[in-house]
């Protein structure tokens, strides 16, 4: 798949403006207000599987911010992004850009020069057990936590900045999250945080380590899956329920977005099914990522 480069500025243009960027904005109100429909009124059950759904969603457009495709001017981007997002992921977007532009860098994945990947590295059952036991745990979650927070506060003080900004970021978290608990004590729903971030905490970085398998894994010519040192970056042409909790649209087309991270996911989507040509071969494009992380549990011994 190539673009050339004055058509990748053209895509970037044509499915990057501000009327686009109004729609993403009213996608992240509508998901906030479909969350919090979902724990004020849904059964417990139902509104733990709401807020899976919520954390998928929001992760993708939280990519979409850290390529700078969340709005078409940068700063507004930024500040938009930590508005409606950093409060759930306790992340601001500028923190997230060093890791994951790393992760872009790499040549190989799920080895320690990729951040994103590596957390979800397995050679061995034992190993991928020990990843899940870190998942569901929660480690997995506050260590990607810290580590965003470190990285924005290294990149300021290399630059010669205070760090008071991360402080302050971090102080507004903790009264925002300290008003809003008491808010839903005082309403006698004080489970509502609970039922959310203790699914942000636990089962999201499950669902992120089958997707990274999904999208990185390697399929060898004799039917294998491996993952340390795979060079494979795929698109999952999907069924529904896969996008509903593993990846949706804006994620999906993740070979055309490794080719072509300048671009916002409308503008991969048209690229994807111009490359059709290229779905024979399993390391770009698989019709689903269920059947490819079964392949890697028959793998591994």
């Amino acid at each position: 798949m190539t673009t050339a480069p004055g058509m990748e500025v053209a895509l970037r243009q044509e499915f990057l403006t501000w009327p686009y960027g109004l729609l993403n904005t009213v996608w992240l109100l509508a998901m906030h207000a479909t969350v919090f429909a979902a724990l004020w009124f849904a059964p417990p059950v139902m509104a733990v599987i709401v807020c899976v759904i919520h954390q998928r969603m929001l992760s993708e457009w939280f990519h979409e911010a850290t390529h700078w495709n969340l709005l078409p001017d940068r700063r507004w981007n930024d500040r938009l992004a930590d508005l409606l997002i950093g409060p759930f992921n306790g992340t601001r977007v500028q923190n997230n850009r060093p890791g994951h532009f790393q992760h872009h860098a790499a040549r190989a994945y799920f080895l320690p020069e990729d951040p994103d990947t590596a957390k979800a590295a397995a050679t061995t059952r034992r190993e991928l057990r020990q990843g899940l036991l870190r998942d569901l745990s929660g480690w997995t979650a506050l260590s990607a936590f810290i580590r965003a927070a470190g990285s924005g506060a290294a990149g300021k003080s290399a630059a010669g900045k205070s760090s008071s900004s991360e402080w302050l970021w971090l102080g507004a978290l903790a009264l925002l999250h300290g008003a809003g608990f008491a808010a839903t004590v005082v309403a006698g729903r004080w489970e509502l945080y609970p039922l959310y971030f203790g699914s942000l905490l636990t089962l999201y970085p499950v669902a992120n380590r089958l997707r990274l398998y999904a999208q990185h894994a390697e399929i060898k010519p004799d039917g294998t899956v491996h993952l340390n040192g795979s060079t494979a970056s795929r698109t999952c042409q999907a069924g529904l329920l896969e996008q509903v909790l593993l990846h949706g649209p804006m994620i999906m087309y993740h070979h055309e977005h490794h080719a072509r991270p300048v671009l916002p996911y409308r503008a991969l989507r048209g690229l994807a099914r111009q490359s059709a040509a290229q779905a024979a071969d399993p390391n770009v494009t698989v019709r689903s990522g269920w059947q490819l992380t079964a392949g890697l549990l028959r793998s591994l011994r």
